[in-house]
């Protein structure tokens, strides 16, 4: 049970950190919103490991580090798919990999998972799948290849950060997440600068790029907590729910317009965590 609470906290505050990135992005490069949020992730993650006590080796760091890069290749082929491709394909395919290929590499290790919990898994990804993908025929038609691949790099990439994150023992606390980000952000500052050759945010996206940056980190502390409690399938599948966060935020703030099939996305997902409770 607590592996689900926290997973599911986890996607929550990914989706809500995801719409706070989204409105910042409306306003100034997202390259450089996701900069700024990754700078605010690396102070907490500071604030955080002086503040709880932790233990880490140095293999902590390490998978740590690797977390950051391999984060920074998603972050980067997301962008990049988004940018060339349809974002109601591109987006839902990166959520479903990297919540059903850590689930898949957790069951090849031989973690039991129940029958309803397979069910609960398997509904949760269609729920993404669902909830993320609005595009048209013609839309889904005029896909590119390249977006397809992006966005398959991108979903591989958080799979792997996430396996990652499941290698650091629970007594390392933050510092993983510290590593992450030291190797994250100074990667996405210089293509922020070679992309635009400035750095700073322009004043309007501040506010909602720092919070993006805040919500993205309390994430990934319950993401990280959720992992090592384990199983890693059900903290994977459940915490790649963030769309639906994302959708339901934008829904009640934006005011934009739900498709019925995104209803359906969002009862579908609250059937997934129900069922994946009971296993």
């Amino acid at each position: 049970m607590p592996t689900i609470l926290l997973a599911t906290a986890a996607s929550a505050f990914f989706g809500f950190s995801d719409f706070f990135g989204g409105l910042a992005a409306r306003r100034d490069s997202a390259f450089a919103v996701t900069a700024h949020a990754h700078v605010v992730g690396l102070a907490l993650a500071a604030i955080g490991v002086l503040i709880i006590p932790s233990q880490f080796a140095a293999k902590d760091l390490m998978w740590g580090a690797g977390v950051g890069i391999a984060g920074g290749i998603g972050i980067v082929a997301l962008y990049a798919g988004l940018a060339c491709g349809r974002m109601g394909i591109v987006a839902p395919l990166t959520a479903a990999l990297s919540g059903s290929l850590p689930a898949a590499y957790d069951m090849l290790r031989g973690t039991s998972v129940s029958w309803v919990g397979i069910v609960g898994l398997v509904c949760a990804v269609v729920a993404v799948v669902i909830v993320s993908a609005t595009g048209h025929p013609e839309e889904r038609a005029s896909m590119p290849l390249k977006a397809v691949g992006l966005a398959v790099l991108s979903g591989v990439a958080f799979s792997v950060a996430i396996i990652f994150l499941s290698f650091t023992s629970s007594a390392s606390g933050l510092a993983p997440l510290l590593a992450a980000r030291a190797v994250s952000v100074p990667v996405l500052l210089l293509i922020t600068l070679a992309r635009s050759r400035r750095i700073v945010l322009v004043p309007e996206a501040r506010a909602t790029a720092y919070g993006a940056g805040a919500l993205d980190m309390c994430a990934n502390f319950a993401l990280i907590t959720a992992v090592r409690i384990g199983p890693l399938a059900i903290a994977a599948v459940l915490g790649s729910l963030y769309p639906v966060a994302t959708i339901l935020l934008a829904r009640g703030v934006l005011g934009e317009r739900m498709h019925p099939r995104q209803r359906f996305g969002v009862a579908l997902a609250l059937v997934a965590v129900v069922l994946t409770a009971l296993r």
